[in-house]
């Protein structure tokens, strides 16, 4: 089990990078098998640049920063939230395998065995059609994975829950900033009753533009598979489609929307997409690359 020094060392680090994206502070924690090493300049990777960011940031760690830490990590255990990082064993196993893995994630409820075999759902404006895929998928006994932004993602996870399923919300924002919830409070507070609430951010974190796209790097990531629902071109959709591509994560679409969105066409041509005719097909394909997939962590 990871110490809370340990752990305390992961956030001092993300705290000290300030030139390059978290997943790179993430990438170097992990190469080097403990942060309080990195601090000590225990780094052995091969890699020049990973070697001098490295180097960057710890130098740039000072002693005060260590037991900011861990204090960060008391005061959120005190509301319910635990944090784990890329060096526990409660680290997502879909995630971890992502190049652009947070350093960490404060989660409230946990993780449990089995919520490797998930389905992200993700879409814009259709939102009888998501709820009734997420029920489907709920149902066949897949974790259900969607933000928590929009009515949309509301419903997901709603209909999720209604059909006796579990589902973990991405948030993009911090995990104890209300204006992360906004109108969607309630319905957070039952998905911590039966799933998990996640966040890649600050705590206290306020929801900003780019904030999205750091948090559909962790909703891509903690799926096996992908389904979009619907989405125009340069959308919320079009960019979580790119993110799950990008990482590996299967999509898996509507035909409709294949032939109706020429960026859906464009984005399959790549590979790593399939379309499904109706919700039966999505969950007889969604279940079989989820039993496909080979989890090396059951989390």
């Amino acid at each position: 089990m990871t110490t809370i020094d340990e752990q305390a060392a992961v956030l001092a680090l993300t705290r000290a990078t300030h030139d390059k994206p978290w997943f790179h502070t993430a990438r170097v924690i992990l190469d080097s098998g403990s942060a309080l090493r990195l601090l000590d300049g225990g780094y052995a990777g091969r890699d020049e640049d990973d070697q001098a960011h490295a180097a960057a940031v710890a130098t740039r760690v000072r002693p005060g920063h260590l037991a900011w830490g861990r204090d960060l990590i008391a005061a959120m255990r005190a509301e319910g939230v635990d944090l784990v990082t890329v060096l526990d064993g409660t680290y997502p196993g879909n995630l971890i395998w992502a190049y652009d893995r947070p350093p960490f994630l404060w989660v409230r409820e946990r993780f449990q065995a089995g919520d490797h075999r998930a389905v992200a759902v993700i879409g814009e404006d259709d939102i009888s059609h998501a709820a009734a895929a997420a029920q489907a998928l709920a149902e066949a006994g897949l974790v259900v994975v969607a933000p928590l932004r929009t009515r949309l993602d509301a419903a997901v996870h709603q209909a999720a829950l209604a059909a006796g399923g579990r589902t973990v919300a991405v948030l993009a924002g911090g995990i104890a900033e209300p204006a992360t919830y906004g109108e969607y409070a309630n319905v957070a507070k039952r998905i911590a009753e039966r799933g998990a609430i996640v966040s890649p951010f600050w705590p206290r974190s306020v929801p900003i533009g780019r904030s999205d796209a750091f948090a559909s790097a962790v909703t891509c990531g903690l799926a096996d598979c992908l389904y979009v629902v619907d989405g125009a071109d340069g959308g919320p959709s079009c960019g979580h489609v790119e993110e799950a591509l990008r990482i590996g994560t299967h999509v898996l679409a509507s035909q409709r929307l294949h032939q109706e969105q020429p960026w859906v066409e464009r984005a399959a041509s790549r590979g790593g997409m399939t379309a499904v005719r109706d919700i039966d097909d999505l969950c007889e394909q969604a279940v079989n690359l989820v039993d496909m997939a080979s989890p090396t962590n059951t989390c």
